[in-house]
């Protein structure tokens, strides 16, 4: 388009509902996006907790000089988890610009006037 502003909502609504976020990318942006409200909070805080607690539990096994086995095991633990949430987040947030780079193509426009128009619209 040649002009970003003669884009109308029924136009930008259109491109959008092409392109619905997935149930992956809702699930991540749910549970653990700055705008999670407190009842959807149940997920990142019991995350917190257990990585939390196996790190504490690694952290006085080393201290209390525990077999290096179970400081180990704690350890394993703790990078699995770790890496697992990583992953997750990681992939939900490049198939979210993925998706919405595919609306900015359908409607010609840069990061910037999707982000103008997303902000007047919604």
């Amino acid at each position: 388009m040649d002009d970003f502003q003669d884009i109308t909502k029924h136009q930008f609504d259109d491109a959008y509902n092409k392109h619905l976020p997935s149930k992956w990318i809702k699930f991540a942006f749910k549970y653990f996006s700055k705008e999670t409200e407190d009842k959807n909070m149940s997920i990142q805080n019991n995350l917190e907790f257990y990585l939390i607690g196996i790190f504490i539990l690694g952290l006085f096994g080393t201290i209390l000089k525990l077999p290096h086995i179970i400081i180990g095991i704690f350890t394993m633990i703790f990078s699995i988890i770790l890496i697992g949430l990583i992953l997750f987040l990681t992939s939900a947030v490049l198939l979210n610009n993925f998706r919405i780079k595919k609306i900015r193509k359908s409607l010609g426009i840069t990061r910037a006037e999707y982000k103008y128009l997303a902000d007047k619209f919604n």
